[in-house]
């Protein structure tokens, strides 16, 4: 005798499906593209912000020039600086001067008294043009000495001589000024007048 398959149920019919339309890449992604709205306006400003105040900021930049007289003394934030001297040196043999260049020389005095002093590397600034040149000591082959710094020494109490050579073009004429920025200037800086 065989056993007969149990009866199965009855399937219910099928009911109309209506076709989805699959959602729109706009409708899916709208929550990201509101924050992008919102967030790439906000990181600009605040990008732009910091670099404007990294640059223009308070005391940020020196911006005001106190003019010293060629063989002058200045007193700036707590210190005695000048008056500078130096000039052309003729002899470059051993270095690494450029053809159609000149090295100039220049020794800045300080005297910090009681308390060191900190500043930015001088730079040298032709009168007429406003060109600008910054220190070249280890590029053109001169080592380094601490008997000869070419920035402020900030534990250095007392007097000592900053000496920074620029190479500048043989078409650079001077007088040229030296510019120098203590650290607790503000937005001031010393800028001496300078004749090689």
């Amino acid at each position: 005798m065989t056993i007969p398959s149990p009866p199965l149920p009855a399937a219910a019919p099928e009911s109309p499906v209506a076709p989805t339309s699959p959602s729109s890449w706009w409708r899916s992604n709208l929550l990201a593209l509101v924050a992008l709205v919102v967030l790439i306006p906000m990181t600009t400003a605040a990008v732009g912000w910091q670099e404007w105040y990294q640059y223009f900021g308070f005391g940020a930049r020196a911006v005001t020039g106190i003019e010293v007289a060629e063989k002058d003394t200045a007193d700036l934030v707590g210190a005695t600086w000048g008056p500078v001297r130096g000039g052309e040196v003729e002899d470059v043999s051993g270095l690494d001067v450029p053809d159609d260049t000149r090295l100039i020389a220049v020794a800045v005095p300080v005297d910090a008294r009681a308390e060191g002093i900190g500043c930015e590397t001088p730079k040298l600034v032709e009168q007429s043009t406003g060109r600008e040149w910054r220190p070249v000591r280890l590029e053109i082959g001169l080592l380094s000495s601490p008997d000869e710094p070419e920035t402020c020494i900030s534990d250095e109490l007392g007097e000592y001589e900053m000496i920074v050579p620029f190479v500048v073009p043989d078409d650079a004429e001077g007088p040229f000024w030296v510019d120098v920025r203590p650290y607790d200037a503000g937005g001031s800086f010393l800028r001496f007048s300078f004749e090689p």
